[in-house]
């Protein structure tokens, strides 16, 4: 088995990558104990939080280390929330469900995921070069 060495360009999309996972992570956590509260206390509302939230942050620290699993991991569980968020959209066009779009909702569900996405791209793009650079025996540039 080889080990192909991927240079490491300028990090900081990756770095700003991480911080917005940890921010995800924030909000989700702060949401899930908010639901706990308002739905008398049962636990049982904590389940997927913590999971995405545990989630994202074993990717988001991944993803630091130019892991190409875990950064398609994270493009994965954005586009994830992307559509849960259009799913609870259509479904709250129906009149007897109420679904309230505001600014704090479209940030976490639309605006984070998307910059996720828009900045594991090139990593990506990058790191699948310098694969197909090292199994052609070229320097990559």
């Amino acid at each position: 088995m080889s080990v192909v060495t991927v240079p490491a360009p300028v990090r900081g999309g990756l770095h700003v990558v991480y911080v917005l996972t940890l921010m995800q992570v924030a909000f989700l956590v702060l949401a899930g104990l908010g639901e706990v509260v308002l739905m008398g206390g049962n636990p049982a509302y904590l389940l997927v939080p913590v999971v995405k939230a545990v989630l994202l942050i074993v990717f988001g620290t991944q993803a630091l280390r130019r892991r190409r699993w875990a950064l398609r991991a994270l493009v994965v569980l954005a586009w994830i929330t992307l559509v849960g968020f259009a799913l609870q959209a259509l479904i709250g066009l129906a009149p007897a469900v109420d679904f309230t779009v505001n600014l704090v909702g479209l940030m976490t569900n639309v605006g984070l995921p998307v910059a996720v996405i828009l900045l594991c791209r090139p990593e990506l793009r990058a790191i699948k070069q310098a694969r197909q650079a090292a199994a052609l025996g070229a320097v990559p540039r």
